[in-house]
């Protein structure tokens, strides 16, 4: 009897640490070091009203936690937007975020668990992204890429963040935006072909304007040249001009000295010898014989030709 009893003690005592076991196991879920957790309770349908950090942690039996990661995530979004001008742009982007560990309670109470928050704030992104695009000009998604990065990021920390009321949440989705790049923007193929075309409607007035100066100065140079050369003929020819009549001035005075000396010396002869007109001649007619021996001359009679006995 003693020993059925035992039997039966010991069958309980079991069953009670099975039992044990099993509540203890059920009532026992770990949160990993990454992550934030709320516990829930399945049964009673009871949300926790503070979020749990990495770890083991207790709760009823059968409880879960609804987790969410509590490192920044990243999402990236492909898609395009419409510019201020109504041309439609493509556009990669990548933005991070966090899950608030103040606002988490509230954020599974909305959108229930990650996923679906998840995918909220991924839309957030694309309306924040769209909203931002349409505020530009298809020309400034070449030249301000910065800007309108740094504009789609305030989009974003608005949708995310909501205003600044100082409600966290309100207006939000119950995320923290961390940061966000713009990765690449696909502009209209029309338009990058006209802007093409005008880039090499430039370059060719660029090329046309240098050549035109190049043509400009090769002118210019020849001009001078020409110019020189035109300058260097000049002064050569009064040079010439002035060594001809400096060269006939002299001859002149030459010649007007040598008549004056002739001159001189008839008179003297005149005066001296005493002769008239006739034996003028004939002296002159002697001084030419005198000078030129060998003197040929063809005259007719009754011609006098010698004056010699004039004298």
């Amino acid at each position: 009897m003693n020993t059925g009893k035992r039997k039966i003690v010991g069958c309980i005592f079991c069953a009670c640490l099975v039992v044990s076991i099993i509540l203890i196991a059920v009532s026992l879920r770990k949160v990993a070091s990454t992550e934030l957790g709320v516990e829930y309770d399945i049964w009673a349908k009871v949300l926790d009203d503070a979020a749990k950090t990495g770890g083991l942690h207790t709760g009823p039996p059968g409880f879960r936690f609804i987790k969410f990661p509590s490192t920044q995530i990243t999402a990236e979004i492909t898609d395009t937007c419409v510019s201020r001008d109504g041309l439609r742009v493509n556009f990669d982007v990548a933005f991070q975020f966090l899950m608030p560990e103040s606002s988490i309670v509230a954020a599974v109470r909305k959108y229930r668990d990650f996923q679906k928050w998840g995918t909220v704030v991924r839309a957030a992104g694309n309306s924040a992204i769209q909203n931002s695009c349409s505020t530009f000009d298809i020309t400034s998604f070449q030249s301000m890429r910065n800007l309108i990065q740094a504009d789609m990021f305030n989009e974003l920390k608005i949708k995310l963040e909501g205003n600044t009321t100082g409600v966290v949440g309100y207006g939000g989705v119950y995320a923290t935006a961390v940061s966000l790049q713009l990765k690449n923007v696909d502009l209209p193929g029309a338009y990058t072909a006209a802007v093409l075309d005008k880039q090499s409607a430039k370059e060719d007035i660029e090329l046309a304007k240098n050549q035109r100066n190049q043509e400009t100065t090769k002118a210019d140079t020849t001009l001078l040249a020409a110019m020189e050369e035109a300058k260097k003929i000049m002064n050569q020819a009064n040079n010439d001009v002035n060594v001809t009549i400096t060269a006939a001035e002299l001859m002149a005075e030459q010649t007007l000295y040598a008549f004056e000396k002739e001159t001189e010396t008839i008179r003297q002869a005149r005066e001296s010898f005493e002769l008239d007109s006739k034996g003028v001649i004939s002296y002159l007619a002697n001084q030419l014989y005198a000078k030129a021996p060998v003197l040929k001359a063809a005259i007719q009679e009754p011609v006098v030709i010698s004056h010699r006995g004039e004298l």
